[in-house]
């Protein structure tokens, strides 16, 4: 298999990224904590600058730490990559999440006490998921035959098979039909 180091940077912003890939280097992103986030909040705008390839595992690791040294990496803030990248990290690591790491980790976080704080951003996360312009459905208006549409639906009547009363189908629930006192 064909291993991948590969350098990019953003255009706009000019932060560097050290990365390793078994896919297309030129197509592939890169898979960095602090790069994804930058790259979220500038842009995808990036050029791939240099890649490597490899076809033996020893000599990728070698020259990825080479790089790391020469060039200072970890240190340097015109890099956002926060770990020595080896040639062989990353991508699906057998292991990585056992069962008995699962059940740590759960333990750990069991009981927890979140402060008021915490709790507000975390509902406003969540939030933010269904509301404003990531929603397919913000800011989009009926038209005028849905509206027609529902004003008919909801002034339709239903007649209660128990009681003779009737209801707009917008106000009748499932709960009058199996709880009406006039039901055998």
């Amino acid at each position: 298999m064909i291993t991948y180091l590969y350098h990019k940077r953003h255009k706009q912003t000019g932060l560097n990224y050290f990365g390793k890939t078994t896919q297309d280097p030129y197509i592939y992103t890169g898979s960095g904590t602090h790069w994804t986030r930058h790259l979220k909040k500038y842009g995808y705008d990036i050029e791939t600058i240099k890649v490597w390839e490899f076809q033996n595992l020893e000599e990728c690791s070698k020259f990825a730490v080479d790089f790391y040294v020469h060039n200072n990496i970890v240190e340097s803030l015109q890099w956002a990559n926060l770990r020595i990248e080896n040639g062989m990290d990353g991508g699906h690591t057998p292991g990585a999440y056992t069962t008995e790491a699962r059940l740590k980790k759960g333990a750990k976080l069991k009981g927890r006490i979140f402060s008021k704080e915490t709790l507000s951003k975390m509902s406003l996360s969540r939030k933010g998921k269904y509301a404003g312009p990531s929603n397919p459905m913000f800011n989009k208006s009926q038209s005028t035959k849905q509206k027609e549409i529902a004003s008919k639906t909801l002034n339709h009547q239903i007649m209660c098979l128990y009681c003779n009363n009737k209801f707009n189908l917008g106000n009748y629930s499932r709960w009058h039909g199996d709880n009406c006192k006039k039901a055998p």
